[in-house]
């Protein structure tokens, strides 16, 4: 890629990330039209091909940037002096929120591209999902007070419950405004709250 794109003020690099994720999450790769994505970002096709030779590089680009988004994301929610399984969770989420306020179709963009099968980027979409499926999973059960709860067994088994209801929680995030997003994060930590209550001991409720 053109090194100039680095060079771009932020808010334009950001739009042409935002461009991308917008139709490629909502097209597969063969489908998505390069000259859409130059009419999303206000920009003519051959300056889009200017910062990227192509659509292939284009699309890695974008792919290997979110990944870069996540992994940051993750590294600055696993805080080793924090043990605490709850609160170790909402600034997870709530920093997946923060991606989503910024960068409203990357999830919907990194879906779609794990299912990606078009011999174009098949091979180094592969490559790349290999990041995708480290998460901060391991982390958390490896630091968390196991003794906070009425059964240390059933941590793991939590942990899938509560990914899944921040799945259900992000899910058409990229269609509400901040203050929609901010009741989604008070909706979640209202769950995790009840959650708590079933999981934890008595005596490290009182915060609740």
């Amino acid at each position: 890629m053109n090194q100039a794109y680095f060079q771009l003020p932020s808010d334009k690099q950001k739009n042409l990330l935002n461009s991308g994720y917008k139709l490629f999450a909502a097209y597969p790769y063969k489908k998505a039209s390069m000259l859409a994505i130059a009419n999303e970002a206000d920009i003519s096709k051959s300056l889009l091909f200017y910062y990227f030779k192509n659509k292939k590089e284009y699309y890695l680009f974008l792919f290997d940037t979110a990944i870069g988004f996540l992994d940051k994301k993750k590294k600055e929610s696993i805080d080793k002096k924090m043990n605490d399984f709850f609160q170790l969770i909402n600034i997870t989420v709530e920093r997946r929120m923060k991606i989503i306020c910024d960068y409203p179709y990357l999830y919907k963009f990194i879906t779609r591209a794990y299912y990606e099968t078009f011999e174009e980027v098949e091979l180094e979409l592969d490559i790349r999902k290999r990041l995708m499926l480290q998460t901060g999973e391991e982390e958390i059960l490896s630091i968390i007070d196991y003794d906070k709860f009425k059964n240390p067994r059933d941590v793991k088994i939590l942990l899938d419950i509560v990914l899944s209801v921040a799945e259900g929680c992000m899910r058409g995030m990229e269609e509400l405004d901040i203050t929609k997003i901010q009741e989604k994060v008070c909706e979640f930590r209202n769950m995790m709250n009840s959650l708590k209550k079933y999981y934890y001991k008595e005596e490290y409720l009182i915060n609740l």
